[in-house]
């Protein structure tokens, strides 16, 4: 195949592309507004589907410059670095070319739509003609969903919240106590980009059509969710929260994790709403975003704790076994941040026969516990060496060890103790550690 045909290949399925995506959007009239329009030129909105698609192909088929540009640098960011070094590389280029066409196709349809909404959102002329032609395609390549558009489509979505062109977004970097030059009398001194309010207008008839599709589950609505979620202002402007709450009773394993984290993330911003949304998902279900709550509960701690352990309750209950061990996970921070809390929960857990959750429990903080307090004042030891597996108490058997060189009075109390609850879990006590230290083993033998 000739070079020739590879970007005549690349051309029809480009064109192809563009037709499919404006067609889909056109199931959704109207097409949202655009942010800018010259007053005495007021916009006039596409009804007709062919009108709109000849246009988009006819502007594509006279620009083979830009076609040709916007190819060279698709090529040059994600051509394969092993090309240049090959014996043939314009061969070589041809058979990655032919080999990727639909995804070379769409991130030059992503710099197309780029193009046309660098025109549209020019505010000293904005051409609405290729405001319609930009969002069109847009919206029919979100309705598609690809890794590709999640990420480079969504920094196009950002550019109409703001009504400015792609690439002049302000960036500003947040400041904090992570730097040293921080100044906590300036903290209040970063600011947010407030989004233009026919952006915020346009934005959201996107949203509420990605959310009609996502029935279909394969919109890019949740990911875009997410990263929306962490700005408090665009939350709240973008409706983030109720968003997430209509589309999280029906997520998929796909887009469950988005959901979720987009909940955690407008808990600060709206707590309330989020909790009830959190508190939904403990009690849904779908054991997907079950386990994912409970694998993120140190995020949800670092905003509210009680809510947190509210959530906890219920899921170190739940019927499925892989939430109840990843939510013991937790315990771990428990135990450096609030040690009575740890305590009441590792007793709760001991007293179950879980191996799983008592060897996660063991792996997680009893350690910290016992750097702490080598005397076990609480008597976690001797029933978690009772209920707990081989594995478990191998790692137990180890802690315990490490006690006997600095506190031997203590490592024989608790022993004791182990040896009045049960015998025979006593003597395997006494068998492993006798094993790695024959000693101290003796010294256990004799203390009975």
């Amino acid at each position: 195949m000739s070079r020739r045909e590879a970007k005549a290949l690349l051309r029809e399925c480009c064109d192809k592309l563009l037709s499919e995506c404006i067609s889909l959007s056109f199931e959704y009239l109207p097409l949202p507004n655009p942010p800018l329009e010259i007053p005495d030129f007021p916009a006039q909105s596409p009804y007709n589907l062919d009108i709109l698609n000849r246009q988009a192909l006819g502007i594509s088929s006279i620009d083979a410059a830009g076609f040709l540009y916007r190819l060279e640098l698709v090529t040059e960011d994600f051509e394969p670095s092993y090309i240049k070094r090959h014996i043939a590389p314009e061969a070589e280029r041809e058979k990655w070319l032919s080999k990727n066409i639909e995804e070379i196709s769409e991130r030059i349809l992503i710099l197309q739509i780029k193009d046309w909404l660098y025109s549209a959102l020019d505010e000293e002329s904005p051409d609405t003609d290729r405001w319609y032609l930009s969002v069109s395609t847009l919206i029919g390549l979100s309705l598609k969903g690809s890794n590709i558009v999640e990420s480079e489509g969504f920094n196009l979505f950002n550019s109409i919240i703001f009504a400015r062109k792609p690439g002049e977004l302000p960036s500003i970097k947040p400041t904090g106590r992570h730097q040293i030059a921080w100044n906590g009398k300036q903290a209040n001194a970063l600011y947010e980009e407030i989004g233009h309010p026919s952006g915020v207008l346009a934005a959201n008839s996107i949203l509420d059509i990605l959310q009609i599709r996502q029935t279909h589950k394969n919109t890019v609505l949740p990911y875009w969710l997410e990263r929306l979620s962490i700005s408090k202002h665009l939350s709240s402007l973008l409706n983030i929260p109720l968003r997430v709450q209509n589309l999280i009773i029906d997520c998929n394993q796909n887009n469950c994790e988005s959901l979720l984290m987009a909940a955690i993330h407008t808990l600060s911003h709206t707590p309330e709403l989020s909790k009830e949304i959190l508190f939904q998902i403990c009690n849904s279900e779908n054991v997907i975003l079950r386990r994912g709550l409970a694998s993120n509960l140190s995020r949800i701690d670092s905003e509210d704790r009680d809510f947190c352990v509210s959530l906890l309750e219920n899921l170190i209950e739940d019927e499925d076994s892989d939430t109840r061990v990843l939510s013991t996970t937790y315990l771990g921070n428990l135990a450096r941040l609030d040690r009575a809390l740890f305590i009441h929960f590792a007793k709760k857990i001991s007293k179950k026969q879980d191996n799983r959750m008592l060897q996660r429990l063991i792996e997680s903080g009893l350690r910290h516990y016992l750097s702490l307090d080598s005397n076990d004042s609480e008597e976690l030891i001797p029933i978690l060496w009772i209920n707990c597996n081989s594995e478990s108490r191998s790692q137990l058997s180890g802690m315990l060890i490490e006690i006997a060189k600095i506190n031997q009075k203590s490592f024989l109390d608790i022993s004791m103790k182990i040896y009045n609850l049960d015998k025979i879990s006593h003597g395997d006590l006494v068998n492993r550690v006798t094993l790695r230290n024959s000693d101290l083993g003796d010294i256990i033998r004799n203390n009975q």
